[in-house]
């Protein structure tokens, strides 16, 4: 081999083993490392829906199926599904297993800026979820997962984005629920928790968001929080949103007081359809950083279930992971935190 043929292999070579070394190196921390390629953008979801769940729809304070049978929703909560693509979990065997544990809901979290990041994030991950769990008879709850103000932006959760949330959140909606307008089994909660907002904005904002769903010919199910974090559903009993086939969303965590429950979601439950969107607990926090998790199934997980229970209020736990908190799981996803445990057991009906 001439010498200047060599040297040129050599530059071409070692480039090349340097890539592969870095990428050895960083990905046993990140997971699973992958190159996302570019999808077709099909204009709508077109599997068969014929053996997915039905429609649900708002009947007083109640949600009912296309045979008017009464459904309490209760599911469980993974990460945002780019998150556990990168962790090698966006796959078919993960979803089999959460539909597996008895949930008939997930909610999947769809984070603004991982959306932002990914131009074929709806083709990627949410085309493959819904089908997967339409096909497990679960249904699928759309998260578009903004904390904080939706009219100033204002908020130490807001996403670092190119436009406003108001815009982006109405812009999405009408991307979402357009692809997603014939398939009965997928329900839109518009804003996961609306922050730092007064109820009267909240509710303006909140209607506008519904009115874009409804624009596509979108007729599911939407679901829509309350204010402070989505504790707070109290404005719905004397301002509710104009439409016919709405459910409210309720948060709670450990150190929300039990004094709170009826004044800020209980009462609204006897008029309207309430869905606890997310509740959870951690046994401990060392790092002293989500001290409003620590709880206990004795002090939180019981007292809870047996509130929504007599209610008729469904919920999905919060989070199917072993990392984000509070976590079902403990490192590897083999054994079940105390919370997991319980959300597992209540699911599987023990």
């Amino acid at each position: 081999m001439k010498k200047s043929k060599r040297n040129r292999l050599i530059a071409l070579t070692v480039p090349l083993v340097v890539v592969c070394g870095l990428l050895a190196l960083i990905a046993p921390r990140y997971g699973t490392l992958s190159i996302n390629l570019p999808l077709e953008h099909k204009p709508a979801f077109d599997e068969d829906t014929s053996t997915y769940p039905s429609q649900l729809r708002a009947e007083g304070n109640a949600l009912v199926d296309t045979n008017g049978e009464t459904l309490i929703l209760r599911g469980i909560m993974p990460p945002d599904p780019a998150v556990l693509a990168r962790k090698g979990r966006f796959n078919r065997p993960f979803f089999d297993e959460m539909a597996e544990s008895g949930a008939n809901i997930i909610r999947l979290p769809v984070h603004p800026e991982r959306w932002e990041r990914d131009p074929d994030y709806l083709w990627r991950y949410l085309d493959s979820a819904v089908a997967w769990n339409g096909e497990n008879g679960v249904y699928t709850l759309i998260d578009l997962h903004f904390i904080g103000d939706i009219g100033t932006d204002r908020g130490a959760q807001m996403p670092d984005i190119r436009t406003t949330s108001r815009d982006f959140a109405i812009a999405f909606w009408r991307q979402v629920a357009a692809y997603f307008k014939e398939t009965p089994h997928v329900i839109f909660e518009i804003f996961n928790e609306p922050a730092e907002i007064s109820a009267a904005d909240w509710r303006r904002n909140a209607q506008s968001l519904v009115d874009a769903i409804r624009s596509t010919g979108a007729n599911q199910l939407i679901i829509v929080g309350g204010i402070d974090y989505s504790r707070d559903l109290s404005w719905v009993l004397e301002t509710p949103i104009e439409d016919d086939n709405i459910a409210y969303a309720a948060h709670i965590y450990p150190a929300h007081s039990k004094t709170s429950w009826d004044p800020w979601f209980g009462e609204v439950s006897e008029q309207y359809p309430v869905v606890m969107t997310e509740w959870g607990w951690m046994e401990a926090d060392p790092g002293g950083e989500q001290s409003y998790l620590v709880g206990s199934q004795k002090r939180v997980g019981e007292p809870l279930m047996a509130y929504l229970d007599l209610r008729g209020i469904g919920w999905v736990a919060c989070w199917y992971d072993d990392e984000w908190k509070p976590a079902m799981f403990e490192k590897g996803l083999q054994q079940p935190t105390p919370f997991g445990q319980f959300v597992l057991q209540r699911l599987s009906g023990r």
